[in-house]
């Protein structure tokens, strides 16, 4: 009687404890997924060194107004110039204008299907040409995405 009573409590306990197990796989193998799948983490450089300059008032103030022109902080401003990465800072202009552009576009074909405009004649070739155009910018952008991978 001692006998069974030990072995029912050692299956149990090895039942209990391939449970644990089992759940602690099943908990480790999820985190596993969602460590390899989602967003890649941006890789973060550190900025740690610190460089101070001396200048005059007129060379601050030129600093100044050059890097107002762009969307950055000065500090970001600097290194920009310093390793000559300021064109880019161009480039994302251009194409924001031309998403804008875009975004533009559509709407302006949303509202000719939309809404009553049998005022022209001509609508079915606007609506292509606009189409036409959304589709050329569209390709543009992602021709310039992938040229930067």
């Amino acid at each position: 009687m001692k006998n069974e009573f030990l072995q029912d409590f050692i299956r149990q306990a090895t039942k209990e404890n391939e449970t644990k197990i089992a759940q602690e796989k099943r908990k480790k193998h999820f985190q596993e997924l969602g460590r390899k799948g989602g967003l890649k983490t941006k890789e973060n450089k550190k900025l740690d060194k610190v460089i101070s300059i001396r200048m005059t008032n007129p060379e601050y103030k030129i600093l100044l107004e050059k890097q107002e022109k762009y969307p950055l902080k000065l500090s970001t401003y600097i290194r920009y110039v310093l390793f000559e990465k300021e064109l880019k800072i161009n480039e994302f202009q251009t194409d924001e204008i031309l998403l804008q552009y875009g975004t533009h576009f559509k709407k302006i074909t949303n509202l000719l299907r939309n809404r009553e405009w049998n005022v022209f004649e001509n609508k079915k070739e606007i609506l292509m040409k606009i189409e036409n155009l959304i589709e050329l910018i569209h390709q543009y952008l992602y021709s310039k995405i992938q040229e930067n991978e």
